[in-house]
């Protein structure tokens, strides 16, 4: 089994990720991550990742294309495509050189601090998914107290 991306360009209308959801749950795939976005023409552009063998991925896109509200199934690949995700990072009460180094960590990452309160911090950083779970794993659940992740965004290096 493989990592697979669907960019799934559909109408905005409500109910629209329902069946879209349906089509993964009937055949028992789950979806690790799912983002959406209004385009510009005022459709909906979700992002669909998810893990199969081949032919099932195949399957799962046809059955994509027969929704009435999908106007296009594109796969996406992470070589031809451009790939971030965004995670908030907040951290239990720190103590002064605790604190310091903390916040020193998160910049030195290329993070950005957003509030700091008395002892916690709420930062933000973005980057590839590996770079994000690196970051939460070299801080720990010593560190951190709750991290939201955006889950990956991508988008096609392909220009019309």
């Amino acid at each position: 089994m493989s990592t697979h991306v669907f960019s799934i360009l559909c109408r905005n209308e409500p109910g629209v990720m329902m069946r879209i959801s349906r089509v993964f749950t009937r055949r028992q795939v789950n979806m690790d991550s799912i983002t959406v976005g209004i385009e510009p023409s005022g459709d909906a552009r979700i992002i669909v990742l998810f893990k199969s063998d081949e032919r099932m991925a195949n399957f799962l896109r046809r059955i994509l294309e027969r929704l009435t509200q999908v106007i296009e199934v594109d796969p996406l690949r992470s070589e031809t495509s451009i790939v971030r995700e965004i995670a908030l990072l907040k951290t239990k009460s720190l103590k002064g050189e605790e604190k310091e180094e903390t916040l020193y960590r998160i910049e030195e990452i290329g993070g950005r601090i957003l509030e700091v309160k008395e002892d916690a911090i709420i930062a933000e950083i973005h980057g590839d998914h590996e770079r994000i779970e690196n970051v939460v794993q070299d801080l720990g659940s010593d560190v951190l107290e709750e991290v939201v992740r955006s889950g990956q965004v991508y988008i096609s290096k392909k220009f019309e």
